[in-house]
């Protein structure tokens, strides 16, 4: 399999990696800085490519988009017009426009189009969507989800200030690039009915996005909660979901999972669940399975569209200070994509 990389920043140089790992031997790199896609060709034993026409011109079988945010559309449609199989870093664009006609493109090509949900493929996420199947805490009342870090320490190799999560132009800010979160709620409690968001730009970093975000996800039976920030130290990323029976507490950085049982009245505790590598090495293994299987990914266009319609709803709310009704939105935003097309 010819995999092409656009984009050889940390995530591109990840994928890359445990594409090699997997038996991925022509592994071809673009970045608009070539001394980036140069350097990583040495790392992986790739081909570096000095334009993207060239990249192209290899025929490659499927494109991996690892950009900023805000140019994710552009290289996946042109991706697309060569006829690769898609799988493009989250979240799938900083705004809706654009993305169902990519999604329509992609099923009409008969083309894979994955998107880089990687949480979804952490050991201790799967054990505990499994926990939820099964009722081992009943039936869910609440949850809260945190992610916080220090930007300035995320990539020290580089000026945070010059980021894409920096900056609004490139999809930047809090929300977006911790979008993790909002799927996740999505993918273990199912859609809300109203978004709320409260948060802006607090600290004394130098960007001009927000930095710290408190969404509220309700429900008729549930209600979540969504911490998210650029200010945290150390960084921190962890879930508790209660339960009529009991409750769950996971920490993705320490690799725990607690799960206390109502009846018994007693905890369970897991540590050492797997490594946090483990997640994008098995989530690139599931993208390759499914070009060779021709099989529809767990993550796919549809989950990202919703997902960035719950980060919208949030920016929305967090710009008017009221609550929005989701459902509404998503028609009344779906709508106005529409008319914009025709």
């Amino acid at each position: 399999m010819k995999i092409l990389i656009i984009g050889c920043g940390s995530i591109g140089r990840r994928h890359a990696g445990n594409l090699r790992n997997l038996g991925v031997t022509d592994l071809l790199l673009f970045d608009a800085t070539n001394e980036r896609a140069e350097t990583l060709a040495g790392e992986v034993k790739g081909r570096q490519m000095d334009a993207l026409e060239q990249g192209f011109r290899e025929k490659p079988d499927a494109a991996l988009i690892c950009t900023p945010t805000s140019l994710h559309l552009e290289f996946a449609f042109e991706a697309l017009k060569h006829h690769c199989h898609l799988f493009v870093e989250k979240p799938i664009s900083h705004s809706m426009e654009g993305v169902n006609a990519l999604v329509e493109q992609a099923q009409a090509r008969e083309r894979i189009l994955m998107v880089g949900y990687s949480f979804r493929f952490d050991p201790i996420v799967r054990q505990l969507r499994a926990a939820l199947g099964d009722g081992r805490i009943g039936r869910v009342t609440s949850a809260r989800f945190r992610s916080g870090s220090y930007l300035p320490r995320r990539h020290p190799w580089e000026d945070y200030r010059s980021g894409y999560g920096a900056r609004r132009k490139l999809g930047g800010g809090v929300i977006l690039d911790a979008i993790h979160e909002l799927d996740l709620a999505l993918w273990l409690l199912g859609q809300p009915e109203t978004v709320y968001c409260a948060g802006g730009q607090f600290s004394d970093l130098e960007i001009d996005v927000e930095d710290t975000a408190e969404i509220m996800l309700s429900g008729r039976q549930s209600v979540v909660a969504i911490h998210l920030d650029y200010i945290q130290q150390p960084a921190a990323r962890t879930c508790e979901i209660i339960g009529t029976r009991g409750q769950m507490r996971a920490d993705l950085f320490a690799r725990e999972l607690d799960v206390f049982d109502g009846i018994s009245c007693m905890w369970e505790s897991n540590k050492g669940i797997g490594a946090l590598e483990d997640m994008y090495v098995l989530e690139m293994r599931h993208f390759l399975d499914c070009i060779e299987n021709q099989a529809a990914p767990e993550v796919n266009g549809a989950a990202a569209l919703d997902s960035l319609l719950i980060a919208e709803a949030a920016k929305e709310s967090m710009r008017s200070r009221l609550p929005v009704c989701f459902d509404e939105y998503a028609k009344h935003r779906t709508m106005l994509l529409s008319l914009a097309r025709a």
